[in-house]
């Protein structure tokens, strides 16, 4: 069994030799059929390349050698300076634009693709300072200068500096800008060395280079120039006191002075327009002193126009104002509302509107002008006339102030009234005559109302009233003298009189008068008491009533006025007396009225105050310039009726009497409104006012509420 197992083991040792053999053989065979073998490729370039110079033309080539040619370069890392580039022949070239030190990596392959790498160096330097500028422009003494250096290569930005020293006035900015004013007295020539660095890093490159600046001897020239203003006509320019030269507006000259000195510049002040009288052009500066500091003079100017201020008619009223105003110039003139004629008590002017120099019309009589143009500004004022309407008696209307040619009504209120006194008391009227009326307005007027007296109801109940009274005096007389049966008088008492015995005191006397004639004893009775009266009331209006009424008119009247008074009847019983007394009435007037509402009416508007409101610009307002702002005002009135009544009190029937309309405030209304310059000042409109019914209330037919009458009647 050992030997069996040897004899096994000694078997797989020689196959697994065989195999592995065999295994070798066949894969050298496959290594060399596939893979020729071939040389190695390696490259011959230094890693260290050639130098180069910004700005300048680069050029080097990486070589390598081997037996499988062409080869082909490529980089593989890293980067070439920026400006070159590599061909794939290995060829480096181009033109450096920057300055450094640049590390990339090429590899070559050749023809078999055997390929190798390297690394390699490239520096790159910045070209030297070179100066572009070799020379420096002449300075003048007095006179700005200025003048900039520069050079090229380097590292921009570059710093400048001076070896040695510049002229006094004169420096050199780091920048290479030498600037200043040379000052007097540094004229000739100055030698001195420029020096610049650039900013290259790590190693700054610098450069020098000499120069020479020429200070010449000079002064200094003054320009003159005239501002646009002046649109036209010419202004002389005087330097010192001698004229130098004649300008229009824009003009321009210029005059050369020597250092040191001053002097003054002066030109026409106002300037008058060759064609136009009413415009010219003031200068705003009419002198400048000039040095070698201040070389210019600028003289600007401005238009004026005249504006003349005139009414129409010219004898209306003397308007102040007139004169020479700026171009733009915001003019504000008022001209009285109302002037009254010297000469003419009924005359008078009020004012119409405004005619402005460029043909404009405003109403508002406070004018509002941004002046742009000569002329006139005339008040234009209407004429009017006083108008009169005079009457002994009533009311009238149209009394008032009207304008020139305008026709003028006029009329009594109540064309008829009572006649004053008794005679009005017994239905006396007075009518008018002229009771409406119009004047044509050409002078100032007076207007009589002429009045006829009607005695017509006086003529009727004058003499009913005497007889009434007669009747009635009789009527008391018969009942004073009825006989009383209860008391037989005593027999002292009955004719024939004897003497009252001595005993009884005598009864106290009382004298009472009746047409002058008798007196009488003892109390007066009512038929006394009423006589008394009676004569007193004849002799009151004994002359009235002969002045109006004619004797043959009314027979009665003298006979009743001159009859003298009955004998006194004897004493009546008291209580006959108490109740004739008690029967008296008092004939007075009624004093019945009343208040019957009409209406409800507005007068015209009118202005109550104004004021300017702050201009703003059209920017901020989006409408321009902002003008007054006016408070308008309207009044609100009831329109009453009024009667009262002219009949006796205690009458009988309706009220009749005089009418009268009167009116009393009920409201007064506001609004404010903002106007443009230049705008017509007109009432608001449309206002919810305008609906109602408008009057011109006067000031008499204007009472105050409690003044009305406590009665009101309804509407009609």
């Amino acid at each position: 069994m050992q030997n069996r197992h040897s004899y096994l083991k000694s078997t797989a040792r020689y196959w697994l030799r065989s195999i592995s053999v065999c295994f070798i053989f066949a894969l050298s065979a496959i290594l060399l059929i596939a893979s020729p073998v071939y040389a190695a490729i390696f490259i011959t370039s230094a890693p260290l390349l050639p130098q180069g110079q910004v700005g300048s033309p680069y050029s080097a080539a990486l070589t390598a050698t081997g037996d499988n040619p062409p080869f082909t370069w490529s980089t593989i890392s890293g980067a070439l300076p920026s400006g070159l580039s590599m061909a794939s022949s290995g060829a480096i070239s181009g033109t450096p634009t920057m300055a450094g030190t640049f590390n990339f990596t090429a590899m070559v392959t050749d023809g078999a693709s055997v390929s190798a790498t390297q690394p390699f160096i490239i520096t790159v330097t910045q070209r030297p300072l070179t100066f572009l500028t070799t020379s420096l422009q002449p300075a003048t003494e007095g006179k700005a200068y200025s003048d900039a250096i520069t050079v090229s290569g380097g590292t921009a930005p570059y710093v400048y500096a001076v070896d040695g020293t510049l002229p006094t006035g004169l420096a050199l900015r780091s920048t290479g800008i030498i600037s200043g004013t040379p000052a007097r007295g540094t004229a000739g020539s100055y030698s001195f060395n420029i020096r610049a660095s650039d900013s290259s890093s790590p190693t700054t490159l610098t450069g020098q280079q000499s120069f020479t600046l020429t200070i010449e001897e000079g002064g200094f020239e003054v320009t003159v120039s005239i501002g646009s203003g002046l649109k036209a006509g010419e202004t002389r320019v005087i330097v010192g006191n001698s004229p130098a030269a004649v300008l229009q507006g824009g003009g321009t000259a210029r005059f050369p002075f020597d250092l040191g000195v001053i002097t003054t510049i002066t030109v026409d002040p106002v300037v008058q327009h060759p064609s136009e009288a009413g415009i010219r052009y003031k200068a705003e500066v009419d002198k400048i002193t000039v040095n070698e500091f201040t070389t210019t003079a600028n003289f600007p100017y401005y238009a004026e126009y005249n504006i003349e201020f005139k009414t129409e008619p010219s004898d209306a009223v003397q308007l102040t104002g007139s004169g020479w105003y700026k171009e733009g110039y915001a003019l504000r003139a008022t001209a009285p509302s109302e002037v009254a004629d010297k000469n003419d008590a009924g005359t008078q002017y009020r004012f119409s509107k405004w005619k402005l120099p460029t043909g404009e019309t405003i109403a508002n009589s406070d004018l509002s002008l941004t002046v742009s143009a000569p002329g006139s500004c005339t008040a234009i004022y209407d004429k009017y006339y006083k108008l009169t309407v005079a009457s002994p008696y009533g009311e009238t209307e149209g009394s008032n102030w009207y304008k020139a040619g305008s026709a003028a009504e006029w009329r009594v209120k109540s064309p008829e009234i009572r006649m004053p006194g008794i005679l009005g008391a017994f239905g006396g009227k007075l009518t008018v005559v002229n009771a409406v009326g119009t004047s044509v307005m050409d002078s100032a007027k007076t207007v009589n109302i002429n009045w006829e007296a009607d005695y017509t109801l006086p003529f009727i109940l004058i003499p009913l009233a005497l007889g009434f009274i007669i009747l009635l005096i009789y009527g008391i007389y018969k009942l004073s003298n009825r006989p009383h049966r209860p008391a037989p008088f005593p027999p002292y008492f009955q004719p024939p009189f004897q003497p009252m015995p001595p005993q009884m005191p005598p009864p106290p006397a009382t004298v009472v008068m009746i047409g002058g004639e008798k007196q009488r004893l003892g109390p007066p009775s009512t038929r006394e008491q009423l006589m008394e009266k009676f004569g007193e009331l004849l002799e009151k209006y004994e002359d009235e009533i002969k002045t109006k009424i004619s004797p043959e008119g009314m027979p009665g009247m003298k006979a009743i006025a001159e009859a003298k008074a009955p004998p006194a009847p004897e004493l009546p019983p008291p209580s006959f007396v108490e109740s004739e007394i008690a029967s008296e009435k008092e004939n007075a007037q009624c004093d019945y009225a009343s208040k019957r509402p009409l209406r409800v009416v507005s007068v015209n508007w009118r202005k109550m105050a104004s004021k300017d409101a702050p201009q703003q610009s059209e920017e901020e307002t989006g409408e321009g310039a902002s003008g007054p702002v006016v408070v308008w005002a309207r009044d609100i009135y009831q329109e009453w009726e009024i009667l009262t009544c002219w009949l006796q009190r205690g009458h009988e029937g309706k009220h009749d009497g005089s009418v009268q309309i009167v009116y009393s405030l009920i409201n007064t209304v506001t609004e404010v409104k903002m106007y443009k310059l230049e705008q017509e000042l007109t009432p608001p409109k449309p206002h919810y006012t305008d609906s109602m019914p408008q009057v011109d209330v006067s000031a008499r037919e204007m009472v105050s509420a409690d003044k009305l009458p406590s009665e009101t009647i309804s509407a009609y």
